[in-house]
């Protein structure tokens, strides 16, 4: 069969490329890159418009490469995989050498759905563009956005690179329900491929005339529901959070007195409470007024605290959003102890500081805090200026610092570390626990994969001198000789080796495992993890220490330097969603989240810490309802629903390569499973998916985490607290 086909180095890390039949002019052909032999990436060469004059419309593909990754004595190779025909077999350097023609755009849009466009430039950028992507109809501009995402390519091992990513959130008076033609371009005149786009979307108070008529029974309206938010859409850009609040009324109550160098209060009418503010927050009339009605009915209320807006150079108004509590950033970053209300009874005209106050009150013994008595507004209670909050991210540290030190309050031996960067909002604090406990047992499932598991177990060996691991490996049918013989090398190094001759069941391997554990400390590891840094254990196992935290998680990077885990958040596209997988590693992530340790709904069982026994109390992982995916998210939601916290620590990363083992489960019998277990995630944990205590209301559900806001408040958000909700009873059947 004739095949024509061309290949082209757009730009640096770019390839672009056609492939079709002269005789089946319409057929669809896979392409797949190999280097030096070993098969890296495949594409689908469907790309409907042609990137370069001459090439057919509907067959185009393109590989990002990340070239630092490439050698130029690699040996490339591309290959449509359903046919013998090669479009190029040479060296990386003269394939690159190859002369390109100019081409129409390097980035592309499409229409996500509602009011939101997305899309990438596939360049090989090394750093986000200084350019804005703009969304015009006519000569208005209806939208604009910065890239600011990363998004990985290809192979979770590859040399594929990174792209950026944007999402471009349009004016809401386009939802009108009338076509909108738009032409979309960078700030620099570069018009993107898919422009120009149709986009049409209704304002939200269609929801409610259409639900009405799709039916009275529960099914159809959840999918009606479904179909509704592809057409409507929930999003809109943070920066619309100062249309939230119109009312912006200063509080004029008079201030009742100090509090240290930089602080105030003043009393909330005749509650018995007070509002304490640092001097640089403007609180705002509206949430003192919400408190002061809620406050007498918080009868065990100990104290309420509430977000805040910042302000921009330019005016404009930014959320700063928190969860209903987390101890952990507190600890480590201060957040709340900017804006809060306490009883009048917890004031101290000798408070050296504003977050000494605050912890004073709230840990007056040392110890634990109570999250139940702890309550959270989750509507702004004043505005900040930008400048200076990190004009006083310096100070508010070594405040923070002082108080931490006060006898008592951390574990003896706890180190404190300062990584407060330059200009940054909050202050960043590592408080290094002590490690007590030097013993941990590893359960690490494995199927051939040779060469990654002996990667992974040396690497968690070598990095961490001084514990004492016991390291269980549970063989899932390897038949590869490589990996045969990379299980007899680490069994002489110690390493036990389970035999588990069922089908792929991630739950029940890893609970079985468990009943041969040593020790009392229990980590489950995934054999595609490798370790980058040391002591990663060391860094865990201070946050375990702590005897109402019950599971822990290290950050994930992928090869790429994206990060792949950052905790995880419940109810983005009604699932649980990894929180900054679209950042690189030293991003400081939403309110600098990624610079402290914070308290998350769940972490990821790629590498997660748990104690023994915890772990047998609870059952183990749920190998009926969630076999291969969302064990670890159910297990840390009953972990919660008992009273115990789930930490995540940036302080330590790992890289994962993500489903190296076990592959894609798209259109395939596995990803029905997926589809199956998500379902009983929904049914299960549906309340905590519809209000993820560590998440705010407020962010959007249809968008990425901290990425966009919910343009349909139903309701105002109420006043929460902290903890986790039981799991709904399911029949036995399901």
């Amino acid at each position: 069969m004739p095949m024509q086909s061309d290949l082209r180095f757009i730009a640096p890390g770019l390839l672009q490329g056609f492939v079709q039949a002269a005789n089946q002019p319409d057929r669809i052909w896979h392409v797949g890159l190999f280097v030096n032999n070993r098969l890296l990436e495949t594409q689908i060469a469907d790309r409907p418009e042609a990137a370069q004059p001459g090439w057919p419309a509907g067959h185009g593909f393109a590989f990002t490469l990340n070239q630092a990754a490439l050698n130029d004595r690699d040996q490339l190779r591309l290959q449509v995989l359903n046919h013998p025909h090669i479009l190029c077999d040479q060296g990386f350097a003269s394939l690159r050498a190859h002369p390109a023609p100019t081409a129409r755009g390097l980035a592309f849009v499409r229409h996500a759905h509602g009011l939101t466009l997305s899309g990438v430039l596939e360049d090989g950028v090394t750093e986000f563009p200084a350019y804005e992507i703009l969304a015009l109809e006519g000569e208005r501009i209806v939208g604009r956005s910065r890239i600011w995402r990363w998004q990985h390519i290809g192979d979770p091992q590859s040399p594929q690179g990174r792209s950026v990513a944007f999402d471009l959130y349009l004016d809401p008076d386009l939802a009108d329900g009338q076509t909108h033609r738009l032409h979309v371009e960078t700030s620099t005149g570069l018009v993107l491929e898919g422009s120009p786009l149709n986009v049409i979307a209704w304002p939200n108070r269609l929801r409610a005339g259409l639900q009405a008529r799709a039916g009275r029974t529960e099914t159809a309206a959840r999918r009606h529901e479904a179909m509704l938010d592809r057409l409507l859409g929930h999003s809109m850009p943070l920066s619309g959070y100062g249309g939230l609040y119109p009312d912006r009324a200063p509080l004029t109550a008079p201030t009742g007195g100090r509090i240290g160098p930089d602080g105030q209060w003043r009393r909330l009418g005749k509650t018995g409470w007070v509002l304490c503010h640092a001097d640089m927050v403007a609180p705002w009339a509206a949430a003192a007024a919400q408190m002061t009605r809620a406050l007498p009915g918080l009868t065990e209320a100990r104290a309420v605290f509430c977000d805040l807006a910042v302000q921009q150079g330019d005016g404009s108004l930014f959320p700063l959003l928190f969860s209903a509590f987390d101890a952990e950033r507190l600890l480590e970053q201060g957040h709340l102890g900017l804006c809060f209300a306490v009883p009048e009874a917890a004031l101290d005209a000798d408070a050296p500081s504003l977050i000494a106050l605050l912890l004073d009150w709230l840990m007056p013994d040392g110890g634990r805090i109570d999250p139940a008595r702890i309550w959270h507004l989750p509507h702004p209670g004043g505005m900040i200026a930008a400048r200076d909050l990190e004009a006083s991210a310096g100070a508010r540290a070594t405040a923070l610092r002082a108080a931490l030190l006060r006898p008592g309050r951390l574990p003896a031996g706890t180190a404190i570390t300062d990584k407060t960067q330059a200009r940054a909002s909050f202050p960043a604090l590592h408080l290094q626990r002590p490690v007590t406990d030097h013993a941990v047992s590893l359960i690490v499932p494995t199927r051939d994969q040779g060469a990654l598991l002996d990667k992974a177990v040396n690497g968690l060996i070598d990095s961490h001198p001084g514990f004492d691991l016991d390291i269980i490996i549970v063989d899932n049918g390897s038949t590869q000789s490589e990996a045969l013989e990379v299980l007899n090398r680490l069994e002489d190094r110690g390493a036990r080796i389970l035999e588990y001759g069922e089908g792929f069941n991630y739950a029940a391997i890893n609970t079985a495992a468990a009943e041969h554990a040593r020790h009392d400390q229990l980590c489950f590891m995934n054999n595609d993890v490798d370790f980058p840094q040391p002591r990663v254990l060391a860094e865990l196992c201070g946050r375990l220490g702590c005897p109402d935290v019950g599971a822990v998680g290290p950050l994930m990077l992928r090869a790429s330097d994206i990060i792949q885990h950052g905790g995880v958040v419940l109810g983005p596209w009604q699932g649980a969603v990894h929180a900054f997988e679209d950042r690189m590693a030293g991003d400081p992530g939403y309110g600098e989240l990624l610079c402290v340790a914070a308290e998350v709904s769940a972490v990821t069982g790629a590498f997660l810490l748990t104690r023994r026994a915890l772990f047998q109390q609870m059952g183990g992982f749920d190998a009926k309802h969630f076999a291969v995916n969302f064990n670890d998210v159910d297990y840390c939601l009953r972990l919660r629903a008992a009273g115990y916290r789930v930490v995540v620590s940036p302080h330590v990363a790992i890289r994962h390569y993500e489903s190296v083992s076990r592959g894609q489960e798209i259109a395939t019998p596995a990803g029905l499973r997926m589809q199956r277990e998500l379902s009983c995630l929904r049914e299960i944990w549906r309340d905590t998916l519809l209000n993820d205590p560590q998440y705010h209301p407020l962010f959007a559900l249809d968008s990425l985490p901290y990425r966009a806001l919910s343009a349909d408040h139903p309701y105002a958000p109420g006043l929460r607290r902290a903890g986790g909700q039981p799991p709904r009873p399911v029949p036995g059947w399901l």
